[in-house]
C-alpha cells in the first residue's frame, strides 16, 4: 500500500472516530440502534452505553431523534452510542446550574433544586405513584394530604389523633360520660 492510500485510510479512519447524529431506529429486544450522521448516512445496528451495567443497573432506551454521539476507533461498524446530545428538535430543557432534571416525555418528571431543597415527582393526568417496601416505610416530615385518603388496614398513633373539632382523648371523654335514660354509664374507652 503506498502513502497516499494509507494517508487516505488514516483520515476516513480519523473521521470515524467520533460521529454525532440522531437515533434513526431502536431494536430494544437487542439493545441496539442506528444512528443518523448525515444526510442519507446511517450507521449499521450499535450497541448504545448504558449509564450503569454492575450491580447497580440502568434501563433506558435511546429514542428516534435523540442526539448521540457515536465513538469508535475509526470503524463505525465497531462503534458504540453515547447517548444524549442537546439539538434543535430536544432543546435543553434548563439552564438551571442547580436544577436535576429527568423529563419522560409523557409530562412526568422528577427533579432535584439543590437551591430550593426541594425534591418533586410530577405525573401527568391520571398517574399514578406506587412505592413497595416491604420491610416498612417511615416519613420524618409535617406532612400535608390534599384529597382523600384511604386506608385498607389499621391507623395507630402514639400521640394525639385529631380533627377539626376535636381529639380523640375528648371523645373518649363523651364517649365514657353519656348515658342513656337511668341506666349506668356505659365500660370506659381507654
Amino acid at each position: 500500500m503506498d502513502v497516499l492510500q494509507r494517508l487516505e485510510e488514516l483520515e476516513r479512519r480519523v473521521a470515524q472516530m467520533v460521529v454525532r447524529g440522531k437515533i434513526h431506529a431502536v431494536d430494544t429486544a437487542n439493545h441496539v440502534a442506528q444512528v443518523e450522521y448525515g444526510p442519507g448516512m446511517v450507521t449499521g445496528w450499535l450497541q448504545w452505553k448504558p449509564l450503569r451495567t454492575g450491580k447497580a443497573i440502568v434501563w433506558w432506551a435511546p429514542e428516534k431523534g435523540e442526539g448521540v454521539t457515536v465513538i469508535s476507533e475509526g470503524d463505525l461498524a465497531l462503534g458504540e452510542i453515547l447517548p444524549g446530545s442537546y439539538h434543535k428538535d430536544f432543546a435543553a430543557p434548563s439552564s438551571d446550574p442547580d436544577l436535576f432534571l429527568i423529563q419522560y416525555g409523557d409530562g412526568g418528571s422528577v427533579s432535584y433544586d439543590r437551591k430550593a431543597h426541594m425534591h418533586r415527582l410530577d405525573l401527568p393526568a391520571g398517574g399514578r405513584a406506587e412505592v413497595v417496601a416491604p420491610g416498612g416505610m417511615k416519613i420524618i416530615a409535617d406532612t400535608e394530604i390534599v384529597g382523600s385518603l384511604r386506608v385498607t388496614k389499621d391507623i395507630k398513633g402514639d400521640a394525639e389523633i385529631g380533627d377539626a373539632v376535636r381529639n380523640m382523648s375528648q371523645d373518649r371523654d363523651l364517649y365514657n360520660l353519656h348515658r342513656h335514660g337511668s341506666s349506668p354509664p356505659p365500660e370506659p374507652q381507654q
